[in-house]
């Protein structure tokens, strides 16, 4: 591991008992809504928090714990099980409440999952910002470590407003600290926050180490570049796909695990980057994991699902399990492995090659390098226990990259819910297993307390204020 995170997590007591109190202080009051603020006057002065390197460890470390604090937050497994909900991956066994709504596709703008999921990761913006910030004016850090901090902020700032305008479509951009301007911002285009977190990636990529260590908890040059792929191929930009993923594929420091349950451990060589707790394993094995062989899981993988898998395919057999009561059989996601608080073995896989794997195909097939595809999906194939296939055409090469993602990142960083939206296949998807699924739905309603303190805000079609 890192030795200036080794320090941090040695000193973290101390330090959030100054440091990391304030910058949780200038959240509180800042921050508890995007644009619901204090004066400046009310704040506690980041001037302080920012004196010393172990002051922008605390400050990075407490951004991280924001991301792990809250149950089933965007970043603490909101997008597995929501928006699992909300695809075609998994449902509730339980009736009523907010996993309804989502399972429904029928969001009120009250809803409290979708407000935390905006008010916590304009929270952990605002954060990043404040270290941004201050690392481009410092002057007492050495140049690495004023690099280091600066590039994993500009790494979560671009990693949160990600996950925000894929699920909200347009959103405020936010660059700055500044109360004022914060409070009245509109809604950026989704184009524009993309364009502009590229941007943010780009330089982070330029600024963060390549050198790999430890339990990879510290975002990296190729954290910047695995998100920095996933944003191109959003955009259809497939050359430059090929490149980023390449570069990450050929760094032997990553591996694809060939026993499946060893993917999601702690000291996986699979991960690229994965979100540290010290107090618990994943809120995903929490929510997914029955509390015994004979109770009934929270949510329940879709039979359409489980019988997509080919019979060999050991994900089915490592990533599910089932429990069977009065005769009838409960499969539940099993990625994470761990329901117990202690011992910490798992902590939240935000990249893994895999997924790069993935990108690759997609983008070769883009540029209809199509045999090149093939070899791609069947490297994860084979790891899956699979033979190699040949398609005959492209319409049955682009539907094995369809059934290789499903299959290899399902309940896994909402990207089934994603992945629907940017192949423009939701509507024949959902439209097909949910009688009452509308348009509208790809986009979650933007919350309504947000719209009452910011007039500048509009809802999005279909939805209430």
């Amino acid at each position: 591991m890192d030795q200036n995170f080794k320090a941090m997590k040695i000193n973290i007591i101390h330090i959030c008992i100054s440091s990391c109190i304030a910058v949780n202080l200038l959240l509180l009051s800042a921050c508890n809504k995007l644009v619901q603020v204090d004066t400046p006057d009310q704040l506690v002065d980041s001037e302080v928090l920012f004196q010393s390197k172990k002051g922008y460890e605390s400050a990075m470390a407490g951004i991280f714990i924001q991301m792990r604090a809250l149950n089933l937050s965007m970043t603490n497994g909101g997008m597995e099980v929501y928006m699992g909900v909300a695809a075609d991956e998994i449902y509730p066994t339980l009736v009523g409440g907010v996993e309804e709504e989502f399972f429904k596709n029928q969001l009120q703008s009250s809803n409290a999952v979708v407000s935390n999921f905006w008010i916590y990761a304009y929270r952990g913006i605002y954060r990043a910002n404040l270290v941004i910030e201050n690392a481009e004016r410092d002057q007492m850090l050495s140049l690495t470590d004023r690099q280091n901090f600066l590039g994993q902020a500009l790494f979560v700032r671009a990693f949160l407003h990600f996950h925000l305008c894929q699920l909200f479509g347009d959103v405020p951009y936010i660059s700055s600290s500044d109360y004022r301007a914060n409070a009245v911002k509109a809604r950026d285009s989704k184009s524009i926050v993309m364009e502009s977190l590229s941007k943010d990636l780009e330089r982070a990529a330029e600024l963060l180490p390549k050198e790999i260590k430890g339990e990879r908890v510290v975002p990296s040059y190729y954290a910047a570049i695995a998100l920095l792929a996933k944003v191109k191929l959003y955009q259809g930009k497939f050359e430059q796909v090929l490149a980023l993923t390449d570069e990450i594929l050929n760094n032997k420091n990553f591996t694809l695990e060939m026993d499946l349950n060893d993917v999601f451990k702690i000291k996986s060589a699979e991960v690229i980057f994965q979100i540290e707790s010290t107090v618990a394993n994943t809120a995903v094995a929490m929510n997914f994991l029955p509390f015994s062989p004979t109770s009934k899981p929270m949510y329940v993988l879709q039979h359409d699902l489980l019988q997509s898998f080919e019979v060999e395919d050991l994900r089915k057999k490592a990533w599910t399990e089932s429990n069977i009561l009065d005769g009838t059989a409960y499969y539940y996601p099993t990625k994470y492995k761990n329901k117990l608080m202690t011992p910490i073995e798992e902590y939240n896989v935000v990249f893994r090659l895999a997924e790069v794997y993935l990108m690759r195909a997609e983008a070769l097939f883009g540029v209809k390098d199509y045999d090149q595809v093939l070899s791609t999906l069947n490297s994860l194939r084979k790891r899956a226990g699979l033979k190699d296939k040949k398609y005959a055409d492209a319409i049955q090469l682009w539907e094995a990259i369809v059934t290789e993602r499903r299959h290899e990142l399902f309940v896994e960083g909402g990207n089934r819910w994603l992945d629907l939206i940017r192949w423009n296949t939701i509507d024949d998807v959902l439209g097909a297993s949910k009688p009452s699924w509308q348009s509208f739905a790809k986009y979650l309603p933007i919350p309504s307390n947000e719209i009452l303190l910011n007039t500048h805000l509009i809802q999005n079609p279909g939805y209430d204020n």
